[in-house]
């Protein structure tokens, strides 16, 4: 893509363009090249040869449904900026190390295969999508008892990956997905810290506990707070002051004024979640454990 110099010297590198444009073209599953010639891309586009059916397009990572009914997961190529591209396999390699070191889990999807030459993972494709588009979707057909389990299971996810010294850095409704049954499972660990590393993700700001700092290693206690901002979610269909400009929710927060949660269910732990008094993820699912289910109400 580069032009070429003088007869030994490096190619000259050519600026980056201001729209890099994604061209699908169909291709096979199996790494074979597609059954027709790919066309000549010109300057600022990008060819990329699908694996299966198009799901979703992230920040580090294209999500793709293959044939096997499982779900490919590929780093977004950018030709035009190789450390961009180098990333996002580095975001890919974390993200498979942490599945690995887990392990088989049940609130954790299950993991296919991992190319390590092209570091593409494949895992299991959950039908029913993420927490916060199915209650989006079903927000008043929701029962109070499948809410508290969804809560129960993402604090038990939760723990699974804080046991294996792995801090999130990026919690919210998008990242929990639901299978079949509706039971909970934790995905996207690409940004995230392993073992004191330095991750690349950052909380949203809702999910931001004031004070927090970019610089800073990231500890178990963002997850936690994070954890609040998703029950409230889960609870009620809505995040923490939702209506709210996102830089009076940071001015909000900094003075620890939060939602009333007097009124909504597992309003105690929430509150314990976002005033940190809360030390850890087994915490949480302890508390929501011991929730007991008087009609409709629930009562902690």
């Amino acid at each position: 893509m580069s032009s070429t110099g003088e007869r030994g010297q490096s190619p000259s590198p050519r600026k980056y363009p201001n729209v890099v444009t994604y061209i699908s073209i169909p291709g096979t599953v199996d790494g074979k090249p597609p059954p027709h010639k790919a066309p000549e891309p010109r300057y600022g586009e990008v060819i990329y040869v699908t694996k299966g059916e198009f799901l979703t397009w992230g920040g580090t990572a294209i999500l793709e449904r293959l044939p096997s009914g499982d779900v490919m997961k590929t780093p977004i190529p950018n030709p035009y900026c190789p450390p961009e591209e180098k990333s996002h396999r580095q975001y890919m390699r974390l993200e498979a190390q942490i599945y690995a070191r887990i392990g088989s889990h049940q609130r954790i999807p299950k993991i296919i295969d991992w190319d390590l030459d092209s570091c593409c993972l494949t895992m299991e494709y959950l039908e029913n999508g993420n927490i916060r588009e199915y209650i989006r979707e079903n927000h008043q057909n929701l029962t109070p008892q499948l809410r508290l389990r969804w809560s129960r299971q993402a604090a038990e996810a939760l723990s699974v990956l804080h046991r294996f010294e792995v801090i999130h850095c990026d919690l919210s409704p998008r990242n929990f997905l639901l299978d079949s049954n509706l039971h909970v499972k934790l995905a996207d660990f690409g940004g995230a810290s392993l073992c004191g590393s330095e991750p690349s993700a950052t909380p949203a700001t809702r999910f931001r506990h004031p004070g927090y700092d970019y610089n800073a290693p990231a500890v178990f206690a963002d997850d936690l707070f994070s954890f609040g901002s998703l029950i409230f979610f889960i609870m009620t269909g809505s995040y923490p002051y939702e209506e709210v400009a996102s830089d009076e929710v940071e001015k909000l927060y900094e003075v620890q004024e939060f939602p009333d949660v007097s009124s909504v269910s597992c309003g105690t732990i929430i509150m314990q979640c976002w005033r940190r008094q809360v030390s850890s993820a087994q915490d949480v699912y302890d508390h929501l454990m011991g929730s007991i289910e008087i009609g409709h109400s629930l009562l902690l």
